[in-house]
């Protein structure tokens, strides 16, 4: 898609899933947004993970009108009192603790000014331990409940435990979700978004034959974009930002072989049924 395409797709671009409040950004938070403006990207949807991150989302998105917040507690967060860190295996340091039940009240209690809930879900691959995964599952079906009570999507992370998010969303009734950064396999994907359920893809597509192979199995009305900036972008080793949304929409159009301000039209409309605006 080129840059002219960019600024007059009809149907305009949208990323569902973005960390502008992480120190890739720091110092550079509102000129990312305009960026994303210029490019044409007309709702961003900036994702909290903890009691910090979730307080300087609303606090940014409240200056910008093409930013929305979304507030949740990543899996990892979740169940940060569960973490040892003499035994934390990831590269960087453990999750802070907190009361992760007063942060899941603080997200109801502002959930009129949020978008959606989320990031929310689980993590397979950094937590083995059977405590902490239990955590998690407890306390995203909190979130879920906040979710479904104020009619609010859910915006899951899933890595490593694609199927058993997929059981507890169904299980708890919950009509409105995007897995976002699929990484499963792409039989359950067809069969999650069989349910309705929405996946966003990243501009990593560009670049990612698995990416491209889930953009063309999947049914277009339940295909979403989002950065997950600062990574999964379209330049390897390179900071990924909202701007870039219109290169990711360019490369599903073209694994898809269809056109590709077609294609924006189509995911901006897919926007609209999911968050409502």
């Amino acid at each position: 898609m080129t840059e002219q395409q960019a600024q007059t797709s009809p149907g305009g671009f949208v990323d569902v899933h973005t960390h502008l409040i992480h120190p890739k950004f720091e110092g550079e938070e509102d000129a990312a947004a305009q960026r994303a403006a210029a490019a044409g990207v007309e709702m961003v949807i900036v994702n909290g993970l903890e009691p910090v991150s979730n307080r300087r989302t609303l606090e940014l998105c409240a200056k910008h009108p093409n930013l929305q917040p979304a507030l949740g507690i990543y899996p990892v967060d979740a169940c940060c009192n569960f973490i040892d860190p003499q035994t934390w295996p990831h590269p960087f340091d453990s999750p802070a603790r907190f009361d992760v039940d007063a942060e899941v009240d603080f997200i109801e209690s502002v959930a009129d000014q949020i978008i959606a809930v989320g990031e929310c879900g689980l993590d397979g691959y950094w937590i083995k331990d059977g405590a902490a995964l239990g955590e998690q599952e407890r306390v995203l079906r909190r979130l879920c409940e906040v979710a479904i009570k104020h009619d609010l999507p859910v915006i899951l992370h899933t890595r490593k435990a694609e199927r058993r998010t997929f059981e507890i969303i169904v299980e708890m009734g919950v009509k409105k979700a995007d897995f976002h950064c699929w990484g499963g396999k792409s039989k359950l994907a067809v069969k999650i978004a069989q349910q309705g359920y929405s996946f966003s893809i990243p501009p990593v597509v560009e670049r990612s034959q698995a990416f491209q192979s889930l953009a063309r199995k999947l049914p277009l009305e339940c295909i979403l974009t989002e950065t997950d900036a600062p990574y999964m972008g379209p330049d390897q080793g390179q900071r990924n930002e909202p701007a870039y949304i219109p290169r990711g929409v360019a490369a599903i159009a073209k694994a898809r072989g269809e056109d590709p301000a077609a294609v924006a039209v189509a995911i901006r409309d897919n926007f609209k049924r999911l968050f409502g605006c």
